[in-house]
């Protein structure tokens, strides 16, 4: 009797389900290694070489055979499910990179901060001008002594603390893909 083999290591327990779903369905009996530490522990996955996919000894040829020919097959299927595919150019998501760089840099508080500043602005004018019709007059000399740096400073720093280090986290997680890609390859 021969053991199991694992003929593949996957990054996380979905992928690694998704095989082990296509071999049992070709009719490999299939198991999946640290599958529980994936769905308890998924942060030690890593640490672990992933979530290994088991097939017996004797049919491991077979197996890998199994997830080539679906591999090849991925975009002859897409094109049967999704036959205007191709037709639609994707468009990037621009709109979605902008939104969240203004998440996280702060950026989208400035028309808040703005508001309340103005809002101040307006109440001095009131103060000063209390008795009185509203004096428009004021309102320009207010808003030139209004606390601009400390706005822009602000935005300044949000910006720094928080694009920082998503920008060091994107370079970071593209040089571990791009070496992960090569690994593949090779």
């Amino acid at each position: 009797m021969s053991g199991a083999v694992v003929i593949r290591r996957c990054a996380s327990a979905e992928e690694a389900a998704i095989v082990c779903a296509l071999l049992n369905d070709a009719g490999i009996p299939a198991s999946l290694e640290n599958w529980h530490h994936a769905m308890i522990h998924w942060g030690v996955l890593p640490a672990l070489g992933g979530v290994g996919v088991l097939v017996p000894a004797g049919m491991a040829e077979q197996a890998r055979q199994v997830i080539i020919e679906y591999v090849e097959s991925a975009e002859e299927r897409l094109l049967t499910d999704f036959p205007d595919l191709d037709a639609a150019p994707l468009k990037p998501k621009r709109l979605r990179q902008f939104i969240l760089i203004g998440y996280y840099t702060g950026l989208q508080l400035a028309p808040f901060i703005l508001l309340f500043m103005l809002i101040e602005v307006v109440s001095r004018v009131q103060a000063s001008s209390a008795g009185g019709p509203f004096r428009w007059e004021l309102l320009g000399a207010y808003l030139t002594d209004a606390r601009w740096g400390y706005l822009l400073g602000y935005i300044a720093f949000t910006a720094v603390y928080f694009l920082v280090p998503l920008l060091i986290f994107v370079f970071l997680s593209h040089q571990f893909l791009s070496r992960r890609a090569k690994m593949k390859v090779a």
